[in-house]
């Protein structure tokens, strides 16, 4: 069910990186109901500036607290929702929409002897966060890592709360300031051998090249579309993705997960 919601911000939190913020809100039934893949779809406004926001931007759930009612998104700022966003305080009404999406991330926390790989950089880690620890609460003992990448290491952003849950990071950056020097395929690179199961989000090339390199293994890989959604229920189709078979699929409906062999990457 679709359902408009009016929760209260409690906090607008800056991190490190620069323009990047994590915005936690309380609303126990999206907290309740999330599950990793799922967005919300944020109408942004204040009173000062009422019109901030004419379309809905989608935002990838980033962590829940089921106990606590709490649910918080991770953003940077880019244009005039995000800016208002920003300028958000405790006490503030969050609009949304949520929690949207038609299919979430697919993962078997007790598959087998599988090797569950994250994939993510910059805006596309927070879903990847969310879909890492939820395997590692339902079974401690599954393997699970996350790969992450950004220009330098400053720019790393998503990966809050992972280590304490068991996960493993590594991490890429372009000028090698830490980790791997290269892109988030060069660390996946040494683990294509195992016995992998892959999850990617982020900007459409990084998950092109992600996905071509686990169809080329025979790897199994499912991509969550950052495909821009203006109204994230399926009506404007504003949000349309050409399938490899010929047919297209409502991302925001439809996805916004999906097997990587089902996307035409254009």
């Amino acid at each position: 069910m679709i359902r408009k919601r009016a929760a209260t911000i409690v906090s607008v939190q800056a991190l490190a990186a620069p323009g990047h913020f994590v915005l936690t809100f309380d609303d126990p039934e999206t907290a309740r109901d999330a599950r990793p893949g799922h967005f919300i779809a944020v109408g942004a406004t204040t009173p000062a500036n009422p019109g901030s926001s004419i379309l809905r931007k989608p935002f990838s759930i980033f962590t829940v607290d089921p106990e606590a009612g709490l649910c918080t998104i991770l953003f940077s700022v880019y244009g005039p929702t995000t800016r208002t966003m920003a300028h958000y305080e405790p006490g503030d009404t969050l609009d949304f929409l949520g929690p949207l999406g038609g299919r979430v991330f697919d993962a078997d926390p007790h598959a087998p002897s599988v090797h569950h790989v994250m994939v993510g950089g910059g805006y596309g880690v927070p879903p990847l966060n969310f879909l890492a620890k939820t395997l590692k609460a339902a079974n401690p003992s599954a393997r699970v890592t996350l790969i992450y990448g950004a220009r330098s290491a400053n720019l790393l952003v998503g990966e809050e709360g992972l280590r304490e849950a068991g996960v493993e990071i590594i991490a890429c950056t372009d000028d090698g300031s830490l980790g791997v020097k290269g892109r988030v395929t060069d660390g996946l690179l040494s683990l294509v051998g195992g016995n992998i199961a892959v999850y990617t989000c982020g900007s459409t090339p990084m998950m092109r090249a992600v996905a071509e390199l686990c169809i080329a293994h025979c790897k199994p890989c499912q991509v969550s579309m950052e495909t821009p959604m203006p109204c994230g229920i399926g009506i404007c189709v504003g949000c349309v993705l050409q399938k490899a078979d010929g047919s297209f699929s409502r991302t925001c409906t439809d996805g916004p997960v999906y097997p990587a062999a089902e996307v035409t990457w254009q």
